[in-house]
């Protein structure tokens, strides 16, 4: 129930904090604040926005974007590696919280023997894009590429837009850590060797670590993937 209540609510707080910086984006300078016109504003714009998805084309649309965003990425053989880790969180990740908010029994049966094959070609993409973009996101390389950035990532808090590459790097790494402490978290799971105290803790830690995934995807998608 906790996790539940807390997890949903992170990811729509997240979600609405990052559209709600977008809608700023689209407005001049000197009014990019937090106002009852601004909201007002955002409300209609999001709504708007929304109404976009029930059409097939914006899917259509959507799908051709995050394919070509992966080759131009991804050079060769490695875009497929991206498509790999892509279609399986997405899998991984709907499967795992429409049972951990909708069904109190949680995860079984089929759907769950899918999630574990999905974590599985999770697991591979992930470890082959760690060797892949690793190094992009080193302290170094970081500060080279703030120098260069012209178009930022908006703070409501500083009213400015800081470098979007620290926010991708903590996108990446956040991610990347969550996935392996998801991987360890379910192979302990699986192992003869731990109590049943650890396999509760092996659980939480599962759970917990997915929450973070998906916080650190959603920035993912804002910062790195749509422009």
């Amino acid at each position: 129930m906790i996790f539940g209540i807390t997890s949903f609510l992170l990811i729509v707080a997240l979600n609405l904090r990052l559209t709600f910086g977008r809608y700023l984006k689209t407005l001049p300078e000197g009014k990019r604040k937090i106002n009852s016109e601004n909201l007002k504003g955002y409300i209609s714009w999001i709504v708007s926005w929304k109404k976009s998805f029930l059409k097939l084309e914006r899917w259509d649309r959507c799908l051709d974007y995050l394919i070509a965003w992966g080759q131009k990425k991804f050079q060769g053989w490695t875009a497929w590696v991206f498509y790999g880790l892509a279609l399986s969180y997405i899998y991984l990740a709907l499967s795992g919280f429409i049972f951990a908010w909708f069904v109190p029994r949680g995860l079984f049966g089929f759907p769950l023997l899918l999630h574990v094959a999905a974590g599985a070609l999770f697991a591979i993409c992930l470890t082959i894009i760690l060797f892949i973009k690793a190094r992009v996101y080193l302290p170094e390389k970081i500060a080279e590429a703030a120098s260069k950035e012209s178009d930022g990532f908006f703070c409501l808090l500083l009213g400015k837009s800081l470098p979007r590459v620290y926010f991708q790097a903590v996108a990446f790494w956040v991610f990347v850590l969550a996935g392996f402490l998801l991987v360890s978290s379910t192979l302990g799971s699986m192992l003869p060797y731990f109590n049943y105290p650890a396999q509760i803790f092996f659980f939480h830690l599962h759970r917990w670590s997915s929450l973070a995934s998906v916080l650190a995807a959603c920035l993912a998608i804002d910062v790195m993937i749509v422009e």
